[in-house]
């Protein structure tokens, strides 16, 4: 029998943001409200991915964006416990 792949790996990103823990039913109006959809940078995102924290995440990187204050506060509103990590010259 073949080994079951358990686990997906994404490139690490250089520059931008990561956001984690966002509560899996919410990944995509998070996507929605920074306007992600009509940004022409790499953007990874899943959801529904397993969390020891939440039971279910989902996960936005987004390359070479990095968000004002108002924007983080518009995240906060949907997912209050989200994890915002900017990332610079990794």
């Amino acid at each position: 029998m073949k080994n079951k792949r358990t686990e997906l790996k994404v490139s690490a990103i250089r520059s931008g943001t990561v956001i984690d823990h966002i509560p899996a039913e919410n990944t995509f109006r998070v996507f929605a409200m920074l306007n992600l959809e009509s940004s022409t940078n790499h953007i990874y995102f899943g959801t529904n991915l397993e969390s020891r924290k939440l039971g279910k995440k989902g996960i936005i990187k987004i390359s070479n964006i990095f968000f004002r204050p108002e924007e983080i506060s518009k995240i906060a509103l949907v997912a209050p416990h989200a994890t915002l990590i900017e990332i610079k010259d990794y």
